[in-house]
């Protein structure tokens, strides 16, 4: 998840000097100048000393190997790889060129081959979650529960998610070979990329007059969808709201805190804490659309979406019908840099209303309810029929048994 773009200008510092970047960078460390020379203090000296095998290696590659270097190549590489040490599927160092594609994607309109993806580190593979309405991958063939694992026959983990999504990404009209397993079946599919429209939020009204919401993901106008989705389900006083998670791997956390303010009472929906032990708590007023609520979760259910369905569990809300969801309680910031590319690092946890922390636990649902594999396999999880649906179903038999909290 992203907070709000923030400006960490000593942690900017930090990372720039460590990747031995440009002298006004390094003007941010306590120092000053004294006729020509620049003094700094024994512990930045003895920081600093830290990184003195990154400038070697440079100097090293600078004299001795046999054609000239991109230096700043080398420096992009080393982020990456600095980042990547961390050992967190959740942290990446962007390039300029991430920084874009990322600020595209979160409003709404990319370039690319169109399906969601998620960085597993239980089997440590790339999982699609969802693959967009009439996007290119949809129309190649590829589904939601679909393990990347090649891209144009290179290899790539859970780890390295974000060098395959600038893989899939590029110029509309060229193709990307994309290679899945779907079970025990490895599938390769040629996927012609071109502009796509994320639709984040999809709303209907259902036999029985119950509101149905899909939630694909917490970015670009997906509050907006789904303020219009309340809106219409109040206009035609519907007798409950059916609230779709199923496969959202999350996006922003401001998003999922306005969307249970406009179902939830006054109250905490969540909070973060630092390893400093720094705490930010996110609260909602007192107005609200009340009618009962089932909430549809799995086991891609993350992130964003497991705020929001804790919250509405520990308010005692609404149903949660399904199977556990992901277990991602861990929170994201992203930092910009002045070259235009950026940092995104896992910087806290978070808790539900109750004070859980759900990081690789997960929410149990209320009712358990396994979907029918045979249907997912000839369907896919995204286009399910609703009457194949047996969450689905459950929800609504939830509703008109008077059942549902």
């Amino acid at each position: 998840m992203k907070r709000n773009h923030v400006i960490a200008s000593v942690l900017t510092a930090a990372l720039l000097v460590a990747l031995c970047a440009s002298a006004t960078a390094a003007t941010m460390l306590p120092m000053f100048k004294q006729q020509g020379e620049v003094t700094i203090s024994q512990e930045e000296y003895d920081r600093l000393s830290r990184y003195e095998k990154l400038d070697m290696l440079i100097e090293l590659v600078e004299a001795y190997y046999y054609e000239d270097v991109d230096t700043d190549e080398m420096l992009e590489s080393a982020a990456m790889g600095l980042i990547a040490g961390i050992g967190d599927v959740y942290s990446a160092y962007y390039t300029k060129e991430d920084m874009e594609a990322f600020n595209e994607e979160t409003e709404g309109e990319y370039a690319g081959i169109g399906c969601q993806l998620l960085a597993d580190p239980s089997d440590q593979l790339i999982t699609v979650t969802r693959v967009f309405k009439g996007s290119p991958a949809e129309e190649a063939g590829m589904r939601a529960g679909d393990k990347i694992v090649y891209v144009n026959d290179v290899y790539y983990t859970a780890y390295e998610m974000d060098a395959a999504v600038d893989v899939m990404r590029g110029t509309p009209g060229e193709s990307v070979k994309v290679t899945v397993m779907r079970g025990l079946e490895t599938i390769d599919f040629d996927v012609t990329r071109r502009i796509v429209n994320i639709n984040y939020v999809e709303h209907q009204i259902l036999d029985g007059n119950i509101g149905y919401v899909m939630v694909y993901d917490f970015l670009g106008d997906a509050v907006e969808g789904f303020e219009m989705a309340i809106d219409a389900f109040e206009a035609a006083g519907v007798r409950a709201m059916i609230i779709d998670l199923r496969n959202n791997g999350g996006g922003l956390l401001d998003a999922s805190v306005d969307m249970a303010d406009m179902i939830l009472p006054e109250g905490t929906v969540v909070s973060m804490r630092d390893k400093h032990g720094n705490e930010e708590v996110f609260t909602i007023d007192e107005e609200y659309y009340d009618v009962p609520i089932v909430v549809l979760i799995n086991e891609y259910s993350a992130s964003a979406s497991e705020i929001l369905a804790g919250a509405i569990r520990d308010y005692g809300e609404g149903t949660l019908v399904g199977t556990k969801t992901f277990g991602k309680g861990v929170v994201q910031s992203v930092i910009d840099f002045p070259d235009g590319s950026g940092l995104k690092v896992t910087t806290a946890r978070y808790f539900t209303p109750s004070g859980e922390c759900i990081h690789e636990v997960g929410i149990e649902p209320h009712v358990e309810v396994e979907l029918d594999e045979e249907a997912v396999t000839r369907y896919g999880i995204n286009n399910l029929p609703h009457e194949q649906d047996a969450q689905l179903q459950k929800a609504i038999e939830l509703i008109e048994s008077g059942e549902v909290q």
